[in-house]
């Protein structure tokens, strides 16, 4: 979809249902990579002045475009971060490119997660909502859950959203967490950060009211 078919589909899902407030962008793919996002975003800006503008992204850009993102008005970041700890972020990414760099092991792990914190302090900062999502791999980060809402509550989140691993491509053979797994640990990292519990894991191309959801 280019920026030009994303704002004309916004137009005509706006007609048809009025109570629409929110537009935004995620993956695949990191948002923030991709120019076509930031065009997209300023056109819809531009045509939408009382629209929610909200993105996606895995924070590892995000301290460079803070100041982009306040002046497009973008009012919440949602950041993918599931650990603060360099090793754990070792096992859970495969590389990290900065530059023209390729990084592995404990050293994109220090990368990634300085980055993450980093991006998350300046939005916040700039007066950006920033939220995160936290992926529960019972296997890798189980105990890494609470240090993390320490790390991003001094970074200055607002809110965080652990979610349960749906085993897929590299992590296949992982395993989802128990319900009760699942609920414990949000309790926990609830004395620290508050914690939003009530997030369906939908695909990012939906259009509609949360419970009334259809895919494009």
């Amino acid at each position: 979809m280019t920026p030009e078919s994303a704002v004309t589909r916004a137009y005509a899902e706006i007609e048809k249902n009025p109570l629409l407030r929110i537009v935004a962008i995620s993956g695949p793919g990191e948002p923030l990579a991709n120019p076509e996002t930031f065009e997209t975003l300023e056109m819809i800006r531009r045509e939408f002045k009382n629209i929610a503008i909200c993105i996606s992204t895995n924070g590892t850009l995000l301290e460079d475009n803070v100041d982009w993102l306040r002046k497009t008005e973008v009012d919440t970041i949602t950041v993918s971060m599931s650990t603060a700890s360099i090793f754990t972020a070792s096992k859970i990414y495969e590389w990290a490119r900065v530059g023209d760099d390729i990084f592995r092991n404990e050293e994109m792990g220090s990368r990634i997660v300085d980055s993450q914190l980093r991006g998350i302090s300046k939005a916040s900062k700039a007066g950006i909502h920033v939220k995160v999502n936290s992926i529960l791999i019972p296997e890798i980060n189980m105990q890494d859950m609470l240090p993390l809402a320490y790390e991003i509550r001094r970074a200055g989140a607002a809110l965080q959203n652990i979610v349960p691993l749906v085993p897929n491509d590299r992590l296949f053979s992982y395993r989802a967490p128990t319900i009760k797994e699942l609920s414990d640990i949000r309790k926990e990292a609830s004395t620290v950060m508050k914690q939003f519990s009530h997030c369906k894991q939908c695909r990012s191309d939906v259009v509609g009211i949360p419970g009334c959801d259809r895919i494009l």
